[in-house]
């Protein structure tokens, strides 16, 4: 019986850390996360669902859906000097947009966030660059 009383006084004890846990990883914001995504490949590369369908321009200027695999995806960079951000938050769905903007060099692309169970993960992005 003792051993029943021990046991259960662990299971009270250990459950509200475990549950800290989980409502810690629930509350993720986005600035912690690009912060993440943009200095470490590993984490850039688990915060993808592979294959990833983003729109492009073709040669036409026409958007056109490409799927990209992970072994031939080269990680976003969102920190280019010659360009422009512009972030647009959208907490009703979850959703998340960082405008790229080319400054005097045709850039202009999109990409698309969305928080899921608490996680961030890019979606997609739009490029219609010139």
């Amino acid at each position: 019986m003792k051993k029943l009383i021990v046991l259960f006084g662990l299971f009270l004890f250990v459950n509200p850390i475990l549950s800290q846990t989980k409502t810690a990883v629930i509350d993720e914001s986005f600035s912690s996360f690009l912060k993440k995504f943009t200095s470490d490949k590993s984490f850039h590369l688990s915060r993808i669902n592979f294959p990833l369908t983003v729109k492009l321009n073709n040669d036409d200027f026409e958007l056109i859906n490409y799927i990209i695999v992970k072994n031939d995806y080269v990680p976003i960079q969102l920190n280019d000097k010659g360009s422009s951000y512009q972030h647009q938050n959208n907490p009703k769905n979850n959703t998340y947009i960082i405008k790229r903007r080319g400054v005097d060099n045709g850039i202009f692309v999109d990409y698309i966030f969305t928080k899921r169970k608490g996680l961030w993960y890019l979606k997609t992005w739009i490029d219609e660059s010139t």
